[in-house]
């Protein structure tokens, strides 16, 4: 007969491959922090700032020449690192960004400022789960996947809502691609839209209107800031804000969806597991964003202290542009699935079209 092992020696087996792991992660981050550093170096020089492009712009677009151009196998010991700069590091990022923006700033916005990303929300998430599953033929939960990515935060939403939904993590890494595909081609798109209304149209759209439009539509924060700031720091703060209503947002719905009493997402044990999912997957970042923002808002930040820590956010955020674009490969993405890439697409034209509508009659 066996014997389960002593608590102590699972602890004492668990603990070294924990240990070697963050080893690995700390090992693997100098060469990713060395390359978003001269990304921020190069941000700032004259020969490029001219053209509006952000150190976390360059970061990206380095990470994506990198990843479609080198050996995977050049790049796998770079994994531990990219892993943790996508995870740990953008959300840190996106906590210290709201020493940028005071409670305020939420006010500058007006209630259509606050009303139109929530109203893009529900209706992104509920037309692409009834075109996806009525005409693309999608499963509903694949539907309901792919549209949260598109609808509330990009991967991050896609994430938590397959851990609530229980979907597998094929559907997951699908929904994923589409999310990085439609949300990097918007994120380089949306600053040649506003140049072409505002230098070309001659229409009277504000920097805050589109800020506002930005972050009501564009998928990941990542993007949302990098975009913004393609056009000019107003746009960014603005952008940033509106976004932060519909990552706010995702706690509510994935609560929604844990305790629906018509959807069996799981054959176990239901509610239960549901919660655990949700519990998982309350998005700390954008709380850790509010509460630095409640600081800033109280002047209990010191002046002295933020040049160094917005150049530490700059970094963390160039980091986790970069491990971004290391992660995507073209390839990949145009392997993942004819049909959730479709209704993504369709997703991101109905995000364009009925947020410049909303922003129009409510900003």
């Amino acid at each position: 007969m066996s014997t389960a092992p002593a608590p102590h020696s699972i602890s004492v087996a668990i603990a070294p491959s924990t240990l070697t792991l963050w080893r690995k992660r700390i090992l693997t981050l100098p060469p990713l922090g060395a390359i978003a550093w001269l990304a921020q170096v190069l941000a700032d020089h004259p020969a490029i700032s001219q053209y509006g492009l952000s150190a976390l712009t360059l970061a990206m677009f380095a990470g994506m020449i990198a990843a479609n151009t080198m050996p995977r196998h050049w790049l796998t010991p770079l994994a531990p690192g990219m892993q943790f700069a996508r995870h740990h590091m953008l959300r840190l990022g996106v906590a210290l960004y709201g020493l940028r923006l005071t409670f305020g700033a939420i006010a500058a916005l007006g209630v259509g400022g606050i009303v139109v990303p929530l109203l893009m929300l529900v209706a992104t998430l509920l037309f692409g789960t009834w075109v996806g599953s009525s005409f693309f033929g999608l499963s509903r939960r694949e539907a309901i996947l792919v549209s949260a990515g598109s609808a509330v935060c990009g991967a991050a939403a896609a994430i938590a809502v397959s851990s609530v939904v229980r979907t597998d993590d094929r559907q997951t890494a699908v929904a994923v691609a589409t999310v990085v595909l439609f949300g990097t081609a918007g994120m380089l798109l949306y600053p040649w839209m506003y140049e072409l209304a505002t230098q070309h149209w001659h229409l009277a759209v504000s920097e805050r209107a589109f800020g506002i439009f930005t972050g009501a539509t564009l998928h990941e924060v990542a993007q949302v800031i990098a975009s913004g700031k393609m056009v000019s720091d107003a746009t960014a703060d603005a952008a940033v804000v509106a976004k932060m209503v519909r990552v706010l947002a995702l706690g509510p719905l994935l609560l929604v969806m844990a305790l629906w009493p018509r959807t069996s997402w799981s054959q176990e044990s239901g509610a239960a597991r549901n919660l655990k999912g949700l519990l998982r997957s309350v998005p700390w970042f954008a709380v850790g964003f509010v509460a630095v923002m409640a600081l800033n808002s109280a002047a209990l930040v010191p002046g002295e202290w933020k040049p160094a820590l917005t150049a530490l956010d700059n970094w963390l955020l160039a980091c986790a542009m970069l491990a971004i674009g290391l992660h995507t490969r073209i390839g990949d993405l145009l392997r993942a699935g004819r049909k959730p890439l479709a209704l993504a697409g369709l997703l991101f034209i109905f995000l364009m079209v009925v947020g410049a509508g909303l922003c129009a009659v409510l900003v």
